[in-house]
């Protein structure tokens, strides 16, 4: 009786590599730099990168580096708040963040807009985000009506490790006319809008995930922001 063919061995996959997932950051979503009165008020409002993600506290992230930026260049004190969510886009911003700045006691007198990764890799409609951003920017004109508004661009998608390398020059062609779509809701609606394609990003400019500004990140960042939020 011949004996049945051996059968192959087959050999497991290697582990899936699993990147660091990086909370927001702690601590109080509201701040001060102290300064001379009467104090100015910055709003920053927008995605993961609003709600710090990569940073330990929020005085290390956007907001608190935003804040001394423009505490420093016109001494006055500056009071700051976060209305920040990991994985929103401009739609989910402007429906669920932006109502939040329409606080007749806390009336921002600057607000930082933080948007766009997320409309990057899940937005593939030119006019789909033409729509949501221009509505994005002009809710916050409408709530703050006497800000000035400040919405930064998208970094250069290919200096960011976590996103799939086969797809990175598809997201960088869409990261430009993104760009382009925001700079004219920027005009249409009274805001400025900063590129930041061209800051370098070497490597202790990215938190441990891969994605997010580390808090020297956030510094840098911001300090490309601060000239337009200033004025």
């Amino acid at each position: 009786m011949t004996a049945p063919p051996a059968r192959e061995r087959r050999v497991p996959p290697p582990p899936r590599v699993r990147r660091v997932a990086l909370p927001a950051a702690a601590g109080p979503l509201e701040g001060t730099v102290p300064g001379t009165t009467p104090a100015l008020r910055l709003a920053v409002v927008g995605e993961s990168t609003a709600a710090g993600h990569g940073a330990p506290t929020h005085e290390t992230s956007m907001a608190g580096h935003l804040a001394h930026e423009l505490g420093r260049a016109t001494g006055r004190a500056v009071s700051w708040r976060v209305h920040g969510c990991g994985g929103a886009t401009a739609r989910v911003v402007a429906r669920d963040l932006v109502p939040a700045l329409a606080d007749p006691a806390w009336a921002p007198t600057h607000v930082a807009v933080l948007i766009g990764v997320n409309d990057v890799q899940r937005t593939w409609r030119r006019g789909t985000f033409e729509r949501d951003v221009l509505a994005l920017l002009g809710a916050v004109a409408h709530r703050c009506p006497d800000a000035r508004v400040v919405v930064s661009g998208l970094p250069d998608l290919r200096a960011i490790p976590a996103l799939p390398r086969p797809i990175v020059p598809v997201l960088v062609a869409k990261a430009r006319w993104m760009g382009a779509t925001t700079r004219a809701a920027a005009v249409a609606t009274g805001a400025t809008y900063v590129p930041v394609d061209t800051l370098p990003l070497p490597a202790d400019l990215i938190s441990a995930d891969g994605l997010h500004p580390s808090p020297a990140g956030y510094a840098r960042w911001a300090a490309v922001l601060a000239p337009a939020l200033i004025g």
